[in-house]
């Protein structure tokens, strides 16, 4: 696993200002058409707290995964990355999604269960959400560990890294 600050891809949910892109997003999800990830709109924006990096690639997704009409895919593999790390909003939505895409693709997926959030659905709450979504990535699509869990990982990989450039 190699880990470098160039790796990152902060990524956002926008439709074109247009609404050429939004397909049957809109009809199923009034909220969408209602403009809550439009482009330009305060919703679909980065957190003001994000520390985007000049060497950071942005990326702009129209749909749930972030590989998924975007070059995403391109990206990484052009940079010879085999491996990724899921964090976001929503656990059980975009989260998802991405991690499926990126398993289906031949990528290593690392998810992390207390990286991501969701928010409750009905009579569903947030952690029942969270709980079921982790289970399912666990049992096929991603190996599921928390954020400290994989600084460990990080850390290790590195230190191996390191070591063998030393030597």
């Amino acid at each position: 696993m190699s880990c470098r600050r160039h790796c990152r891809h902060p990524h956002s949910h926008v439709l074109r200002p247009d609404d050429s892109n939004i397909g049957v997003l809109g009809e199923v999800a009034p909220i969408v058409k209602e403009g809550i990830i439009k482009k330009g709109s305060e919703s679909a924006a980065l957190h003001k707290g994000l520390v985007v990096d000049p060497r950071d690639i942005l990326l702009e997704k129209p749909r749930f995964g972030a590989f998924h009409g975007t070059d995403l895919e391109l990206i990484l593999r052009s940079r010879g990355i085999d491996t990724i790390i899921v964090t976001g909003i929503a656990t059980n939505v975009c989260c998802e999604t991405t991690a499926r895409e990126a398993t289906v693709r031949d990528f290593r997926v690392f998810f992390l269960s207390d990286g991501t959030t969701t928010f409750d659905i009905g009579d569903v709450s947030a952690a029942e959400l969270k709980r079921a979504t982790c289970a399912t990535l666990r049992f096929i699509f991603a190996q599921v560990l928390t954020v400290d869990e994989m600084i460990r990982k990080i850390s290790v990989a590195t230190r191996s890294v390191v070591a063998l450039q030393a030597s």
